[in-house]
Protein backbone atom coordinates (compact mmCIF):
# COMPACT_ATOMS: atom_id res chain seq x y z
CA UNK A 1 0.00 0.00 0.00
CA UNK A 2 1.20 3.54 -0.90
CA UNK A 3 0.97 4.44 3.50
CA UNK A 4 -0.57 7.74 3.05
CA UNK A 5 -2.59 8.61 5.84
CA UNK A 6 -6.81 8.52 5.07
CA UNK A 7 -8.81 11.85 5.95
CA UNK A 8 -10.08 11.68 9.62
CA UNK A 9 -13.45 11.16 10.26
CA UNK A 10 -15.83 14.00 9.26
CA UNK A 11 -12.90 15.03 6.14
CA UNK A 12 -14.33 14.06 3.13
CA UNK A 13 -11.56 16.18 1.10
CA UNK A 14 -8.34 17.80 2.61
CA UNK A 15 -6.87 21.10 2.24
CA UNK A 16 -3.57 20.51 0.07
CA UNK A 17 -1.92 20.94 3.10
CA UNK A 18 -2.93 18.02 4.61
CA UNK A 19 -2.56 15.52 1.52
CA UNK A 20 1.33 15.97 2.46
CA UNK A 21 3.16 13.22 4.44
CA UNK A 22 6.81 13.35 5.88
CA UNK A 23 8.63 10.12 6.15
CA UNK A 24 11.93 10.02 7.83
CA UNK A 25 14.24 12.65 8.95
CA UNK A 26 14.68 13.89 11.98
CA UNK A 27 12.06 13.19 14.78
CA UNK A 28 10.49 14.51 17.36
CA UNK A 29 12.80 14.32 21.00
CA UNK A 30 11.23 11.57 23.59
CA UNK A 31 10.21 14.64 25.58
CA UNK A 32 8.69 16.54 22.62
CA UNK A 33 6.73 12.81 21.74
CA UNK A 34 5.11 12.07 25.12
CA UNK A 35 3.53 15.63 25.08
CA UNK A 36 2.42 15.64 20.83
CA UNK A 37 0.64 12.21 21.93
CA UNK A 38 -1.04 13.60 25.18
CA UNK A 39 -2.06 16.97 23.08
CA UNK A 40 -3.45 14.22 20.60
CA UNK A 41 -5.64 12.45 23.14
CA UNK A 42 -6.65 15.45 24.90
CA UNK A 43 -8.11 16.75 21.56
CA UNK A 44 -9.60 13.30 21.00
CA UNK A 45 -11.33 13.24 24.35
CA UNK A 46 -12.48 16.72 23.69
CA UNK A 47 -14.04 15.58 20.15
CA UNK A 48 -15.98 12.62 22.39
CA UNK A 49 -17.17 15.22 24.82
CA UNK A 50 -18.31 17.97 21.92
CA UNK A 51 -20.30 14.84 20.44
CA UNK A 52 -21.98 13.66 23.75
CA UNK A 53 -23.14 17.18 24.03
CA UNK A 54 -24.55 17.21 20.29
CA UNK A 55 -26.66 14.26 21.46
CA UNK A 56 -27.78 16.11 25.05
CA UNK A 57 -28.77 18.98 23.00
CA UNK A 58 -31.11 17.04 20.81
CA UNK A 59 -32.45 15.48 23.87
CA UNK A 60 -33.19 18.43 25.66
CA UNK A 61 -35.07 19.13 22.22
CA UNK A 62 -37.40 16.47 23.19
CA UNK A 63 -38.19 17.35 26.77
CA UNK A 64 -38.97 20.82 25.62
CA UNK A 65 -42.06 19.98 23.64
CA UNK A 66 -45.19 19.23 24.92
CA UNK A 67 -45.98 15.83 25.27
CA UNK A 68 -49.00 15.86 23.35
CA UNK A 69 -47.00 17.09 20.14
CA UNK A 70 -45.07 14.02 20.65
CA UNK A 71 -47.91 11.50 20.91
CA UNK A 72 -49.73 13.19 17.60
CA UNK A 73 -46.13 13.21 15.87
CA UNK A 74 -46.51 9.54 16.80
CA UNK A 75 -49.59 8.88 15.50
CA UNK A 76 -48.94 10.29 12.17
CA UNK A 77 -45.72 7.94 12.11
CA UNK A 78 -43.60 11.24 11.61
CA UNK A 79 -40.23 10.41 12.84
CA UNK A 80 -38.37 13.14 15.29
CA UNK A 81 -36.05 15.35 13.37
CA UNK A 82 -32.42 15.15 13.98
CA UNK A 83 -29.68 17.35 14.46
CA UNK A 84 -29.27 18.75 10.66
CA UNK A 85 -32.77 17.58 9.77
CA UNK A 86 -35.94 18.65 9.66
CA UNK A 87 -40.05 17.14 10.16
CA UNK A 88 -40.58 15.25 8.01
CA UNK A 89 -43.48 15.82 5.21
CA UNK A 90 -45.32 12.56 6.34
CA UNK A 91 -46.28 14.42 9.58
CA UNK A 92 -47.41 17.34 7.60
CA UNK A 93 -44.42 19.25 8.32
CA UNK A 94 -43.98 21.12 11.99
CA UNK A 95 -47.23 20.32 13.95
CA UNK A 96 -49.17 23.84 14.85
CA UNK A 97 -49.47 22.93 18.36
CA UNK A 98 -45.63 23.83 18.63
CA UNK A 99 -46.34 27.14 18.82
CA UNK A 100 -44.04 29.97 17.79
CA UNK A 101 -41.61 29.27 21.11
CA UNK A 102 -41.65 25.73 20.78
CA UNK A 103 -40.33 25.72 17.17
CA UNK A 104 -37.83 28.42 17.76
CA UNK A 105 -36.33 26.51 20.64
CA UNK A 106 -36.33 23.12 18.43
CA UNK A 107 -34.79 24.54 15.88
CA UNK A 108 -31.89 26.47 18.61
CA UNK A 109 -31.53 23.05 20.07
CA UNK A 110 -30.96 21.28 16.33
CA UNK A 111 -28.69 24.13 15.41
CA UNK A 112 -26.36 23.71 18.73
CA UNK A 113 -26.51 19.54 17.94
CA UNK A 114 -24.94 20.64 14.70
CA UNK A 115 -22.35 23.26 15.53
CA UNK A 116 -21.00 20.94 17.74
CA UNK A 117 -20.85 17.94 15.91
CA UNK A 118 -19.15 20.60 13.36
CA UNK A 119 -16.48 21.49 15.96
CA UNK A 120 -15.69 17.53 17.28
CA UNK A 121 -14.79 16.71 13.62
CA UNK A 122 -12.27 20.07 13.67
CA UNK A 123 -10.75 18.39 16.88
CA UNK A 124 -10.26 14.87 15.39
CA UNK A 125 -8.72 16.63 12.29
CA UNK A 126 -6.46 19.00 14.77
CA UNK A 127 -5.40 15.63 16.44
CA UNK A 128 -4.47 13.94 12.98
CA UNK A 129 -2.79 17.07 11.93
CA UNK A 130 -0.68 17.28 15.34
CA UNK A 131 0.33 13.76 15.03
CA UNK A 132 1.50 14.23 11.36
CA UNK A 133 3.32 17.47 11.69
CA UNK A 134 5.64 15.63 14.80
CA UNK A 135 6.30 12.74 12.16
CA UNK A 136 4.13 10.43 14.69
CA UNK A 137 1.40 9.59 12.48
CA UNK A 138 1.12 5.43 11.12
CA UNK A 139 -1.59 4.89 9.13
CA UNK A 140 -2.77 0.99 10.33
CA UNK A 141 -3.62 -1.27 7.37
CA UNK A 142 -6.94 -2.81 7.57
CA UNK A 143 -6.97 -6.93 6.98
CA UNK A 144 -8.29 -6.21 3.81
CA UNK A 145 -6.18 -4.03 2.85
CA UNK A 146 -3.36 -6.38 3.53
CA UNK A 147 -5.26 -9.16 2.27
CA UNK A 148 -5.70 -7.32 -1.03
CA UNK A 149 -2.13 -6.00 -1.15
CA UNK A 150 -0.86 -9.45 -0.86
CA UNK A 151 -3.31 -10.67 -3.22
CA UNK A 152 -1.80 -8.46 -5.74
CA UNK A 153 1.89 -9.00 -4.86
CA UNK A 154 0.73 -12.53 -5.64
CA UNK A 155 -1.08 -12.11 -8.89
CA UNK A 156 1.40 -9.83 -10.27
CA UNK A 157 4.11 -12.56 -9.06
CA UNK A 158 2.38 -15.19 -11.20
CA UNK A 159 2.34 -13.25 -14.34
CA UNK A 160 5.81 -12.06 -14.29
CA UNK A 161 7.07 -15.48 -13.78
CA UNK A 162 4.29 -16.75 -16.64
CA UNK A 163 6.37 -14.00 -18.69
CA UNK A 164 9.91 -15.10 -17.57
CA UNK A 165 8.79 -19.07 -18.82
CA UNK A 166 8.08 -18.40 -21.55
CA UNK A 167 10.97 -17.07 -22.93
CA UNK A 168 12.99 -14.34 -24.58
CA UNK A 169 9.84 -13.74 -27.06
CA UNK A 170 7.58 -13.03 -24.30
CA UNK A 171 9.96 -11.16 -22.24
CA UNK A 172 10.44 -8.66 -25.79
CA UNK A 173 6.85 -8.65 -26.20
CA UNK A 174 5.96 -7.45 -22.49
CA UNK A 175 9.14 -5.16 -22.64
CA UNK A 176 7.92 -3.32 -25.90
CA UNK A 177 4.14 -3.38 -25.08
CA UNK A 178 4.86 -1.94 -21.35
CA UNK A 179 7.33 0.29 -22.72
CA UNK A 180 4.70 1.77 -25.54
CA UNK A 181 2.30 1.96 -23.02
CA UNK A 182 4.36 4.35 -20.27
CA UNK A 183 5.60 6.27 -22.99
CA UNK A 184 1.70 6.67 -24.18
CA UNK A 185 0.84 7.59 -20.74
CA UNK A 186 3.87 9.77 -19.97
CA UNK A 187 3.21 11.88 -22.99
CA UNK A 188 -0.28 12.31 -22.38
CA UNK A 189 -1.38 10.84 -25.63
CA UNK A 190 -3.87 8.22 -26.50
CA UNK A 191 -3.66 4.61 -26.82
CA UNK A 192 -7.01 3.81 -28.52
CA UNK A 193 -7.91 6.34 -30.91
CA UNK A 194 -11.51 6.28 -32.65
CA UNK A 195 -13.09 5.95 -29.16
CA UNK A 196 -13.93 9.68 -27.85
CA UNK A 197 -11.76 12.11 -25.50
CA UNK A 198 -14.00 12.07 -23.15
CA UNK A 199 -14.19 8.27 -22.91
CA UNK A 200 -10.31 7.03 -22.79
CA UNK A 201 -9.68 9.90 -20.26
CA UNK A 202 -12.41 8.50 -18.29
CA UNK A 203 -10.75 4.97 -18.97
CA UNK A 204 -7.32 6.24 -18.00
CA UNK A 205 -8.56 8.68 -15.14
CA UNK A 206 -9.95 5.28 -13.40
CA UNK A 207 -6.98 2.69 -14.03
CA UNK A 208 -4.44 5.37 -12.81
CA UNK A 209 -6.44 5.79 -9.88
CA UNK A 210 -7.22 1.99 -8.91
CA UNK A 211 -4.02 1.42 -9.70
CA UNK A 212 -2.39 4.00 -7.63
CA UNK A 213 -2.56 2.18 -4.15
CA UNK A 214 -1.52 -1.21 -5.42
CA UNK A 215 1.37 0.01 -7.65
CA UNK A 216 3.69 -0.83 -5.26
CA UNK A 217 2.70 -4.50 -4.82
CA UNK A 218 2.13 -4.62 -8.58
CA UNK A 219 5.84 -4.30 -9.23
CA UNK A 220 6.91 -5.84 -6.33
CA UNK A 221 5.48 -9.43 -7.93
CA UNK A 222 5.67 -8.93 -11.42
CA UNK A 223 9.70 -8.46 -10.85
CA UNK A 224 10.28 -11.04 -8.29
CA UNK A 225 8.16 -13.26 -10.97
CA UNK A 226 10.66 -12.40 -13.66
CA UNK A 227 13.34 -12.94 -11.29
CA UNK A 228 12.82 -16.07 -9.99
CA UNK A 229 12.32 -18.08 -13.55
CA UNK A 230 15.38 -16.56 -14.85
CA UNK A 231 17.91 -16.59 -12.02
CA UNK A 232 21.06 -16.43 -14.02
CA UNK A 233 20.40 -13.34 -15.87
CA UNK A 234 18.77 -11.84 -12.72
CA UNK A 235 22.39 -12.02 -11.28
CA UNK A 236 21.22 -13.66 -8.36
CA UNK A 237 19.48 -10.60 -7.18
CA UNK A 238 15.86 -11.74 -5.97
CA UNK A 239 12.51 -9.03 -6.56
CA UNK A 240 12.28 -5.73 -8.28
CA UNK A 241 15.83 -5.90 -9.02
CA UNK A 242 16.70 -9.06 -9.94
CA UNK A 243 13.37 -8.40 -12.64
CA UNK A 244 14.72 -5.42 -13.88
CA UNK A 245 18.27 -7.28 -14.80
CA UNK A 246 16.98 -9.69 -16.50
CA UNK A 247 14.60 -7.53 -18.77
CA UNK A 248 17.81 -4.96 -18.94
CA UNK A 249 19.90 -8.48 -20.31
CA UNK A 250 17.05 -8.50 -23.19
CA UNK A 251 16.92 -5.14 -24.24
CA UNK A 252 21.26 -5.01 -24.73
CA UNK A 253 20.37 -8.28 -26.42
CA UNK A 254 17.77 -8.17 -28.88
CA UNK A 255 18.49 -5.04 -31.20
CA UNK A 256 14.76 -4.80 -32.81
CA UNK A 257 14.40 -2.71 -28.82
CA UNK A 258 16.48 -0.33 -30.28
CA UNK A 259 20.23 0.88 -30.11
CA UNK A 260 22.31 -1.32 -28.45
CA UNK A 261 25.71 0.55 -28.65
CA UNK A 262 27.21 1.38 -25.51
CA UNK A 263 29.91 3.88 -25.81
CA UNK A 264 29.09 7.16 -24.27
CA UNK A 265 30.01 10.74 -26.01
CA UNK A 266 29.33 13.86 -24.05
CA UNK A 267 28.86 17.40 -25.89
CA UNK A 268 29.08 21.03 -24.60
CA UNK A 269 25.71 22.60 -26.04
CA UNK A 270 25.68 26.35 -27.00
CA UNK A 271 22.67 28.63 -27.56
CA UNK A 272 22.53 28.04 -31.13
CA UNK A 273 21.58 23.71 -29.90
CA UNK A 274 18.68 24.88 -28.06
CA UNK A 275 15.49 24.99 -30.09
CA UNK A 276 14.73 28.96 -28.75
CA UNK A 277 18.00 29.76 -29.74
CA UNK A 278 19.40 30.53 -26.92
CA UNK A 279 19.83 28.90 -23.42
CA UNK A 280 17.68 29.15 -20.55
CA UNK A 281 17.73 32.39 -18.97
CA UNK A 282 18.24 31.05 -15.09
CA UNK A 283 22.07 29.62 -16.59
CA UNK A 284 23.28 33.07 -15.14
CA UNK A 285 21.80 32.67 -11.39
CA UNK A 286 21.78 31.12 -8.78
CA UNK A 287 18.69 28.82 -7.41
CA UNK A 288 16.94 31.10 -4.94
CA UNK A 289 15.23 27.93 -2.98
CA UNK A 290 15.10 23.90 -3.56
CA UNK A 291 11.64 24.50 -5.71
CA UNK A 292 13.44 26.87 -8.52
CA UNK A 293 16.47 24.47 -8.81
CA UNK A 294 13.81 21.48 -9.23
CA UNK A 295 11.57 23.55 -11.44
CA UNK A 296 13.99 24.62 -14.21
CA UNK A 297 14.41 21.11 -14.74
CA UNK A 298 11.22 21.28 -17.02
CA UNK A 299 13.81 23.67 -19.13
CA UNK A 300 16.02 20.55 -19.83
CA UNK A 301 13.49 18.53 -21.70
CA UNK A 302 12.47 18.52 -25.10
CA UNK A 303 9.52 20.14 -26.53
CA UNK A 304 8.55 23.39 -24.29
CA UNK A 305 12.22 23.93 -22.84
CA UNK A 306 13.52 23.46 -26.06
CA UNK A 307 16.34 21.43 -24.80
CA UNK A 308 18.07 18.81 -27.15
CA UNK A 309 17.39 15.13 -26.22
CA UNK A 310 19.15 14.40 -22.78
CA UNK A 311 20.44 17.58 -21.75
CA UNK A 312 22.19 18.12 -18.38
CA UNK A 313 23.13 21.35 -16.46
CA UNK A 314 25.86 21.63 -14.43
CA UNK A 315 25.63 25.35 -12.44
CA UNK A 316 29.05 26.69 -10.68
CA UNK A 317 27.82 29.01 -7.97
CA UNK A 318 30.33 31.27 -5.87
CA UNK A 319 28.93 33.29 -2.73
CA UNK A 320 29.67 36.43 -1.60
CA UNK A 321 32.80 34.54 0.53
CA UNK A 322 34.54 33.94 -2.30
CA UNK A 323 33.09 29.76 -1.46
CA UNK A 324 32.28 27.71 -5.02
CA UNK A 325 29.67 25.01 -4.42
CA UNK A 326 27.87 23.31 -8.03
CA UNK A 327 24.22 22.09 -9.22
CA UNK A 328 23.70 19.14 -11.55
CA UNK A 329 19.97 18.94 -12.81
CA UNK A 330 18.74 15.73 -14.30
CA UNK A 331 15.72 14.79 -16.37
CA UNK A 332 14.03 11.88 -17.13
CA UNK A 333 13.43 9.43 -19.66
CA UNK A 334 12.69 10.68 -22.90
CA UNK A 335 12.40 7.65 -24.64
CA UNK A 336 11.09 3.72 -23.62
CA UNK A 337 12.71 1.83 -25.66
CA UNK A 338 16.06 1.97 -26.39
CA UNK A 339 17.60 4.72 -28.22
CA UNK A 340 20.32 6.59 -29.34
CA UNK A 341 21.20 8.28 -25.89
CA UNK A 342 21.37 7.27 -22.24
CA UNK A 343 18.01 8.65 -21.36
CA UNK A 344 15.78 6.15 -22.01
CA UNK A 345 14.18 2.35 -20.99
CA UNK A 346 17.07 0.52 -20.93
CA UNK A 347 18.89 3.11 -18.67
CA UNK A 348 15.78 3.13 -16.00
CA UNK A 349 16.20 -0.74 -15.77
CA UNK A 350 20.09 -0.96 -15.39
CA UNK A 351 19.64 1.83 -12.54
CA UNK A 352 17.16 -0.09 -10.54
CA UNK A 353 19.03 -3.27 -11.59
CA UNK A 354 22.41 -1.72 -9.98
CA UNK A 355 24.02 -2.28 -13.32
CA UNK A 356 26.55 0.18 -15.14
CA UNK A 357 24.71 2.27 -17.00
CA UNK A 358 25.19 5.96 -19.48
CA UNK A 359 23.45 8.19 -17.30
CA UNK A 360 25.70 8.23 -14.48
CA UNK A 361 28.57 7.75 -16.78
CA UNK A 362 27.17 11.22 -18.32
CA UNK A 363 26.63 13.13 -15.06
CA UNK A 364 30.29 12.08 -13.77
CA UNK A 365 31.96 13.00 -17.24
CA UNK A 366 30.14 16.37 -16.81
CA UNK A 367 31.47 17.16 -13.59
CA UNK A 368 35.22 16.06 -14.74
CA UNK A 369 34.97 18.47 -17.89
CA UNK A 370 33.50 21.20 -15.63
CA UNK A 371 36.28 20.78 -13.40
CA UNK A 372 34.82 20.84 -10.22
CA UNK A 373 37.26 20.71 -7.01
CA UNK A 374 37.55 17.67 -4.39
CA UNK A 375 36.44 20.13 -1.57
CA UNK A 376 33.53 22.00 -3.71
CA UNK A 377 30.48 20.50 -2.68
CA UNK A 378 27.83 18.90 -5.37
CA UNK A 379 24.28 19.19 -4.92
CA UNK A 380 22.21 16.94 -7.05
CA UNK A 381 18.36 16.94 -8.03
CA UNK A 382 16.69 15.31 -10.66
CA UNK A 383 13.46 14.25 -12.05
CA UNK A 384 12.14 10.43 -12.81
CA UNK A 385 15.21 9.31 -14.23
CA UNK A 386 17.65 11.77 -13.39
CA UNK A 387 16.63 11.16 -9.76
CA UNK A 388 17.54 7.38 -9.85
CA UNK A 389 20.88 8.36 -11.31
CA UNK A 390 21.69 10.39 -8.64
CA UNK A 391 21.11 8.67 -6.00
CA UNK A 392 22.90 6.02 -7.52
CA UNK A 393 25.91 8.32 -7.75
CA UNK A 394 25.15 9.01 -4.28
CA UNK A 395 25.29 6.08 -2.84
CA UNK A 396 28.47 4.53 -5.17
CA UNK A 397 31.31 5.12 -2.39
CA UNK A 398 34.10 5.95 -5.06
CA UNK A 399 31.41 8.84 -6.00
CA UNK A 400 31.86 10.26 -1.85
CA UNK A 401 35.25 9.77 -2.08
CA UNK A 402 36.00 11.97 -5.37
CA UNK A 403 33.42 14.69 -4.34
CA UNK A 404 32.29 16.20 -1.68
CA UNK A 405 28.53 15.71 -2.19
CA UNK A 406 26.59 18.76 -0.67
CA UNK A 407 22.53 17.20 -1.23
CA UNK A 408 20.58 15.29 -3.25
CA UNK A 409 17.01 15.97 -4.46
CA UNK A 410 15.25 13.63 -6.17
CA UNK A 411 11.25 14.06 -7.76
CA UNK A 412 9.20 10.93 -9.53
CA UNK A 413 12.14 8.59 -8.88
CA UNK A 414 12.29 4.80 -7.40
CA UNK A 415 14.84 5.48 -4.87
CA UNK A 416 14.00 3.34 -2.13
CA UNK A 417 16.37 0.55 -3.25
CA UNK A 418 19.65 2.30 -2.67
CA UNK A 419 21.32 3.48 0.07
CA UNK A 420 22.52 7.60 1.00
CA UNK A 421 25.63 8.04 3.15
CA UNK A 422 25.11 9.60 6.21
CA UNK A 423 25.52 13.38 6.81
CA UNK A 424 24.34 13.84 3.62
CA UNK A 425 20.88 15.76 3.05
CA UNK A 426 18.61 13.88 0.72
CA UNK A 427 14.97 14.57 -0.09
CA UNK A 428 12.16 12.34 -2.44
CA UNK A 429 9.02 14.02 -3.17
CA UNK A 430 6.34 11.60 -4.52
CA UNK A 431 2.63 10.74 -5.47
CA UNK A 432 1.15 7.65 -5.31
CA UNK A 433 -0.84 8.80 -8.37
CA UNK A 434 2.01 8.80 -10.88
CA UNK A 435 3.10 5.47 -10.74
CA UNK A 436 6.44 6.11 -11.16
CA UNK A 437 8.23 6.26 -7.87
CA UNK A 438 6.65 3.02 -7.31
CA UNK A 439 8.18 0.55 -9.57
CA UNK A 440 10.87 -0.32 -7.03
CA UNK A 441 8.68 -2.96 -5.25
CA UNK A 442 8.25 0.11 -2.88
CA UNK A 443 5.82 3.16 -1.06
CA UNK A 444 6.92 5.77 -0.02
CA UNK A 445 6.33 4.93 3.42
CA UNK A 446 9.04 2.24 2.77
CA UNK A 447 11.44 4.08 1.53
CA UNK A 448 15.03 4.41 3.54
CA UNK A 449 14.40 6.39 6.53
CA UNK A 450 17.03 8.08 8.51
CA UNK A 451 18.13 11.29 9.79
CA UNK A 452 19.38 12.51 6.67
CA UNK A 453 17.07 11.40 4.50
CA UNK A 454 13.50 12.67 3.76
CA UNK A 455 10.48 11.46 1.53
CA UNK A 456 7.66 13.41 1.33
CA UNK A 457 4.56 12.53 -0.43
CA UNK A 458 1.52 13.95 -1.25
CA UNK A 459 -2.22 12.24 -2.25
CA UNK A 460 -3.74 14.42 -5.04
CA UNK A 461 -6.95 12.24 -5.01
CA UNK A 462 -7.68 13.61 -1.11
CA UNK A 463 -7.19 16.61 -2.23
CA UNK A 464 -9.87 19.42 -1.82
CA UNK A 465 -8.68 20.98 -4.86
CA UNK A 466 -9.58 20.49 -8.22
CA UNK A 467 -6.42 20.55 -9.87
CA UNK A 468 -5.00 18.02 -7.54
CA UNK A 469 -8.02 15.84 -8.33
CA UNK A 470 -7.90 15.95 -12.18
CA UNK A 471 -4.10 15.17 -11.61
CA UNK A 472 -5.12 12.22 -9.63
CA UNK A 473 -5.94 10.65 -13.13
CA UNK A 474 -3.56 11.73 -15.61
CA UNK A 475 0.00 9.99 -15.11
CA UNK A 476 1.56 13.01 -17.22
CA UNK A 477 -0.29 15.30 -14.71
CA UNK A 478 0.68 13.11 -11.49
CA UNK A 479 4.36 12.78 -12.95
CA UNK A 480 5.50 16.28 -14.23
CA UNK A 481 7.69 18.57 -12.04
CA UNK A 482 4.98 21.17 -11.83
CA UNK A 483 3.36 18.71 -9.63
CA UNK A 484 6.23 17.87 -7.40
CA UNK A 485 7.55 21.29 -6.76
CA UNK A 486 3.61 22.09 -5.41
CA UNK A 487 4.47 19.47 -3.19
CA UNK A 488 7.40 20.82 -1.85
CA UNK A 489 5.71 24.34 -1.78
CA UNK A 490 3.19 22.77 0.49
CA UNK A 491 5.28 20.57 3.17
CA UNK A 492 7.46 23.77 3.28
CA UNK A 493 4.69 25.71 4.14
CA UNK A 494 3.32 23.17 6.75
CA UNK A 495 6.03 24.36 8.89
CA UNK A 496 7.52 20.41 9.33
CA UNK A 497 10.78 20.80 11.29
CA UNK A 498 12.27 18.05 9.39
CA UNK A 499 11.26 19.50 5.89
CA UNK A 500 12.65 23.01 6.92
CA UNK A 501 15.50 21.32 8.10
CA UNK A 502 16.43 19.50 5.30
CA UNK A 503 15.56 22.23 2.75
CA UNK A 504 17.49 24.73 4.88
CA UNK A 505 20.60 22.12 4.23
CA UNK A 506 20.12 22.08 0.71
CA UNK A 507 18.80 25.06 -0.34
CA UNK A 508 21.71 26.81 1.57
CA UNK A 509 24.44 25.90 -1.64
CA UNK A 510 22.10 26.59 -4.10
CA UNK A 511 21.85 30.17 -4.56
CA UNK A 512 25.30 32.92 -5.09
CA UNK A 513 25.51 36.63 -6.50
CA UNK A 514 27.67 34.81 -9.34
CA UNK A 515 26.73 31.92 -11.46
CA UNK A 516 27.13 30.00 -15.13
CA UNK A 517 26.25 27.29 -16.35
CA UNK A 518 27.64 24.69 -18.99
CA UNK A 519 25.08 22.57 -20.56
CA UNK A 520 26.00 18.93 -22.10
CA UNK A 521 23.91 16.13 -24.19
CA UNK A 522 24.95 12.38 -24.02
CA UNK A 523 25.02 10.40 -26.88
CA UNK A 524 25.19 6.35 -26.99
CA UNK A 525 28.01 5.67 -29.72
CA UNK A 526 29.70 2.14 -30.53
CA UNK A 527 32.05 1.10 -28.41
Amino acid sequence: MSGDPRPPRGADRLLPGDTVTVYGGGGASAVGTASVRRAAALLARAADDLRAAARCCLGVSRDLVPGSVLGEAGRTGAAWPGAAGAWPAAAGGVPAALGPTALALDEAARDAAGRLAERADRCDLLGWRLLRAAGLYEEAESTAHRLVGALVTAGAFGTGAAFGSLGWAALVGAGAAGGAEVAVRLAGGAATRGLSTAVTGWAAAGVTRGLAPWSDEAFAGLGGGVALTRPGLAGGRPGVAGGAGVLAHVAREVPVLGNDDTGLRLTRLGPEDFAHGAVPAWSTSGARSVQEALARIDDLYPGPGGAPTATIAVQRVTAADGAVSWTVLVPGTQSALPADHPWDGLTDLELVAGELDGATAAIEGALADSGVGPDEPVTLVGHSLGGIAATALVSRAGFAERYRVGGLVTAGAPTGLLATPPGVPVLHLETPEELVSHTDGRSAAQNPRTHDRLTVVRSLRDSAAQADRAASGSLPQAHAVAAHVRTLDLAVASGDPRVTATVGRIGARLAGPTASTVFYRAERVGS
